[in-house]
């Protein structure tokens, strides 16, 4: 089809009013005053639209997709385009929600990044360094959206000690799996486009980021679990291993001593030449490498065991970080109506409104809250500190969530729990920690039925000193 034809034509029959209408081309090609009319199918059409539309928003210095060439894409993604573009009327919100878009179709229009999911297998077991890392910070950090989201999806892609070598390993290795790139954009798209569909405010972008850091904890978790399953089975296989070397070993001193003519447990035996004795260390080499064999395939067998539910936490976690920072880098703004702040790179927008004194206080650590809360004459209750604990939300149904920001049990650096961290326990299927909501509604609603009203004092006190200077 002749697009270069197309324009023109658009031109003269589209409404001028509207970049959304099409053109009134009859449906078979019509000859009037000495002139052809080109017929056009209307997927065509609307790629022509769709092209000049993300061309004048380019041309306002708007934000684009990584790859902004609409000839690049399937029919089913252009249509989902134009659906988008529809559901605004603002030329910034259109970008952003276009480049996401796009950027979560890339797959379809970057084969060079395509190829790099054959050629580089960037999928990785998190072994020993997700023990490393999500003991014992990861509550702490997970608690900070900007600081976290990437120390941790870094630290799961990097590739286990305990697998290097191993046959299993290598043959994991060879499944395809799209780039972090690709990946972290179907994750994106998926969770702007939800949010700006269901006109979700700051206070639900806030309960998802949460969620979602609850998600992302848990699955490194789970990962840590099977980290420990498969290096407890690499353990046991060796130890077979070793005992059935130990046996081949006492088999072989026996024979020899046995041909030499000698008591079989006579010192005399350690200064005899194996080499005079072929068959017997024949038979020994046969039973070590029978032995290896054994290992290898056990080894190959353990690691297989978890490797899929292994890749399915790791993308899992990836997903909900990736989501985590796509609320905050593209939906926050879009809801705060600062759609001019997004970027894709570089730091997050942060709001232009400071939030009220009460909630700035109510962000602080617990350490530190507790502090200014006592400086002002208030010791919260244990009632009222468990209630904020259960209202947060952390944790899912059949788990108990309580305050307490010390040791439980017997301390462990190894576990979030029985060191001292976060305050908010969320215990059932282990135990997790997580940060002070700050949410002024929970802390007021709770504080109804403890008898104390947490934000009310606050906000007096911070009164009481701005009147003081």
């Amino acid at each position: 089809m002749a697009l270069a034809c197309a324009a023109p034509l658009l031109a003269q029959t589209a409404d001028p009013g509207s970049i959304w209408s099409f053109p009134t081309t009859p449906d078979q090609p019509q000859t009037g005053d000495g002139t052809a009319q080109l017929d056009m199918l209307p997927i065509d059409k609307e790629r022509l639209l769709i092209d000049a539309k993300l061309k004048s928003l380019a041309e306002q210095n708007l934000m684009t997709a990584r790859i902004n060439d609409i000839s690049s894409y399937s029919n089913d993604t252009v249509m989902g385009l134009s659906a988008i573009l529809s559901e605004s009327d603002d030329p910034c919100t259109q970008a952003v929600r276009a480049a996401v878009y796009l950027d979560g179709h890339l797959a379809e229009a970057d084969w060079t990044e395509v190829g790099k999911g054959y050629l580089d297998r960037p999928v990785t077991l998190a072994l020993e360094t997700v023990l490393i890392f999500v003991t014992p910070d990861v509550p702490g950090q997970l608690s900070d959206v900007t600081s976290s989201v990437r120390a941790l999806s870094n630290s799961l892609n990097v590739v286990s000690k305990v697998l290097n070598g191993y046959d299993a390993y290598k043959n994991a290795n060879k499944h395809y799996a799209e780039t972090q790139l690709i990946r972290d954009g179907v994750a994106t798209n998926e969770i702007v486009q939800q949010a700006a569909r269901g006109n979700w405010t700051e206070a639900d972008l806030t309960r998802e980021r949460q969620a979602l850091l609850v998600s992302a904890q848990s699955k490194a978790e789970e990962m840590l679990a099977l980290q420990t399953r498969i290096s407890d089975g690499l353990k046991e296989v060796d130890t077979r291993y070793e005992e059935a070397v130990q046996i081949a070993k006492y088999e072989l001193e026996r024979e020899v001593a046995r041909l030499s003519g000698n008591n079989p447990d006579s010192p005399m035996n350690s200064l005899l030449n194996l080499n005079d004795y072929p068959a017997a260390t024949r038979a020994y080499d046969n039973k070590i490498d029978a032995a290896g064999a054994v290992r290898a395939q056990e080894h190959q067998e353990v690691v297989e065991r978890s490797y899929q539910r292994m890749r399915e936490a790791q993308f899992a976690t990836e997903k909900a970080l990736a989501q985590v920072e796509a609320l905050a880098r593209y939906s926050a703004p879009l809801a705060r109506g600062e759609c001019s702040k997004i970027r894709r790179d570089g730091p997050i927008a942060k709001p232009t409104t400071k939030p009220d004194a009460v909630s700035e206080v109510l962000k602080l650590p617990d350490d530190k809250l507790m502090i200014f809360l006592k400086s002002i004459g208030l010791t919260p209750s244990a009632d009222l500190m468990n209630c904020v604990c259960r209202s947060a939300g952390y944790g899912s149904s059949g788990t108990s969530q309580y305050y307490h920001p010390d040791t439980i049990g017997t301390y462990d650096k190894r576990y979030s729990c029985q060191q001292p961290g976060p305050p908010c326990i969320v215990a059932g299927f282990g135990c997790s920690r997580y940060p002070l909501p700050s949410d002024k509604d929970i802390w007021t609603n709770c504080g109804k039925s403890a008898g104390q009203d947490v934000p009310a004092a606050i906000n007096q006190a911070v009164k009481a000193r701005q009147q003081q200077d």
